[in-house]
Order: C-alpha cells, then sequence, then structure tokens
C-alpha cells in the first residue's frame, strides 16, 4: 500500500471543520495535525455554518498547535490546508510553500490581485502546487452542467442565472470589510467563480449592491457580458433570512435546474429527467484531486491558480461596478 501524504490544517473555525471531517476517508492523505490560536475550538468536533453542521471530525490521532511556528517546528506534512479567514490566505500560503509546502488553501485566493500575483510567483519559484479551494468546480452537479455547456447536448446557453443568499456570519471578523471583503467577495465568489470556470472570463460588469453588515456589498445582482454569449446574472447577500442557493441553465433544448444532489432536465414534451448526483461532496473532492497532483507530480489544472486569479479579478470589477454604478469592462 503506498503511503498516505500527511496534511496540516491551519484555522479550525467553521470551515476548517468541514475540512478537517473529509480526511477519514481520502485513499491519498491524511491529516496529522491541525492549528489554531484559540485551543476553546479544539474542543469542537463539529461546527455550523451556512450548509448545515460539518459533522464531527476524527481527532484522535491529529495533534494539536495554537501556532503556525510550533507546527512546523514539529509536525512533518506534505500540504498546508489553508482555512483562515480570508485577508490571511495570502500570507500563510507565502509562508507555507517558502517553508517547503504545497498549499491547498481556502477561497478567496486573496483580498486583491496584487497578493494573488505574489502567491502565484512564490508558487513558480518554489516549486511548490498551490490551489485555491473553489469547491463548486469539484461539485457533481455544477460539473453536470458544465458537462451540458461543454458538450453542447442541449445546444447553446441562452442563459445562466445563480443565487447564493442567507444571513451574515456571526463572526467578527466577517463583518469587517478589510478582512473578508464582505459578501461579493466571500460569499458570491462561488457564483462568479463558477462563471469563469464554465463559460470565462466576461467583457464586461454590471453591479448592483448595497452596504449593511461588513462595510462592503453585502446584498448584490450582477449581470455578466459576453459578448455573442448568454445572458448571465448572478445574485448574493448576507441580507436575508433563510440560506438558499438556486443554479439554472436555460439551453436552446433544454433547461437544467440544480436541485442537489440532483440535477433536474425539463425539455419540451417530455417527462422531467432526474440525474443522481449523490457521492462525496465538493470538499472531499478537491482534497482528494490536490492530492493525487503532488503524487503525480501534477500541476492542478481543474482550479488553475491563474483561474482563480480571473475570479478575483472579476469579483473586484464587480465591486468597482456597485460603487460607481457603471459597468466595467475586464481586459482579456
Amino acid at each position: 500500500m503506498a503511503k498516505k501524504l500527511k496534511a496540516a490544517l491551519i484555522g479550525f473555525g467553521g470551515m476548517g471543520h468541514f475540512h478537517a471531517t473529509q480526511y477519514k476517508k481520502q485513499k491519498n492523505c491524511e491529516l496529522v495535525a491541525i492549528c489554531d490560536i484559540d485551543k476553546k475550538k479544539f474542543e469542537k468536533l463539529s461546527a455550523d455554518i451556512n450548509l448545515g453542521n460539518s459533522g464531527d471530525a476524527d481527532l484522535s490521532n491529529v495533534r494539536q498547535y495554537l501556532s503556525y511556528e510550533d507546527l512546523i517546528k514539529n509536525e512533518k506534512f506534505d500540504f498546508l490546508d489553508i482555512c483562515l479567514p480570508c485577508h490571511l490566505h495570502a500570507e500563510y500560503a507565502i509562508r507555507a510553500m517558502k517553508d517547503g509546502y504545497h498549499v491547498l488553501c481556502e477561497k478567496p485566493m486573496a483580498r486583491d490581485v496584487k497578493l494573488a500575483d505574489q502567491m502565484i510567483e512564490v508558487s513558480e519559484k518554489t516549486k511548490k502546487f498551490l490551489m485555491i479551494a473553489q469547491c463548486l468546480r469539484f461539485e457533481k452537479t455544477f460539473n453536470t452542467v458544465k458537462q451540458a455547456y461543454d458538450s453542447g447536448k442541449y445546444g447553446r446557453l441562452l442563459r445562466l442565472s445563480m443565487t447564493r443568499c442567507g444571513g451574515a456570519p456571526s463572526q467578527g471578523w466577517y463583518r469587517d470589510v478589510k478582512c473578508s471583503g464582505g459578501a461579493i467577495l466571500d460569499l458570491h465568489l462561488h457564483d462568479t467563480d463558477f462563471i469563469n470556470y464554465m463559460i470565462g472570463v466576461p467583457d464586461a460588469v454590471l453591479t448592483s449592491g448595497v452596504t449593511r453588515v461588513s462595510g462592503g456589498f453585502d446584498d448584490l445582482m450582477t449581470t455578466y457580458y459576453f459578448d455573442n454569449g448568454p445572458i448571465v446574472n448572478s445574485e448574493g447577500s448576507w441580507c436575508r433570512s433563510k440560506w438558499g442557493c438556486t443554479t439554472v441553465a436555460v439551453f436552446e433544448k433544454a433547461t437544467m435546474e440544480i436541485a442537489a444532489p440532483k440535477v433536474i432536465v425539463h425539455m419540451e414534451d417530455k417527462k422531467d429527467k432526474e440525474i443522481d448526483c449523490t457521492g462525496t461532496n465538493g470538499y472531499f473532492n478537491e482534497i482528494a484531486y490536490f492530492s493525487e497532483c503532488i503524487l503525480k507530480n501534477r500541476r492542478p489544472v481543474t482550479a488553475s491558480v491563474e483561474s482563480t486569479r480571473d475570479s478575483i479579478r472579476i469579483v473586484l470589477a464587480e465591486e468597482k461596478s456597485a460603487r460607481t454604478n457603471r459597468k466595467v469592462f475586464l481586459k482579456k
């Protein structure tokens, strides 16, 4: 049996718990250590976020540290799984790669494009892999829609509509735009990234948004413009009473709607078809994929650093559009 890669996780809040639960059944890697500055976090085996409860993490053989410095001093591991607050992603990704570790980093990649570029530069110089955990790229439901788009199975895509809305997270750093970027960067980025992943960088964006929770844009609607392409809209919010997200893709010959864990395909004069997408989730799949990339010495492609950098660039253009009430054009 091949030796498993060893992973260490830093940042054991809500998302850290979600990541930690995904290692138990991994074929190519195991979680050996977790790190957080708050030791009380280690007392909770599960956490609740907008997606629900993480489930219990198996920490029976996982060592615990209160600082990054102690972690790297005492542990031997192959990659660092970063689940820290958004504004710390770039700093710790860069530190870890310079210290000799591959890095799987939660989204957003960074608070601005300049920091994202620095991350890419360090990855290239150190020859350490960097992948941003944009989980929708690894979800079976979303990939079912993307496969239909790529293959042209139902003709051209005419319209894509996405929503991702809920209440604001309770943790204080989310409510500080300097740390989280607001709902536009922390939450809405998921859908912008999927649009980028499936269709590409838009020619322009037009965003309307309001500020309420974080000091950033916390309730917004964006139209993405593609020359000779589909009509694309996305809505995101931290100002709603209930959590919910929708994805509807209208093709020439069919409409696909994500109703996790299935995708419903509607065609005129035919009975709706339900595609079963049960199985491992995007969090499990992204960890499995990154581990395989390391073992095969294959640079991550599904969530390449160049593509996830572009997603940051698009969201910042949306932010500028909301701030100026103007359409913002993006250079290809």
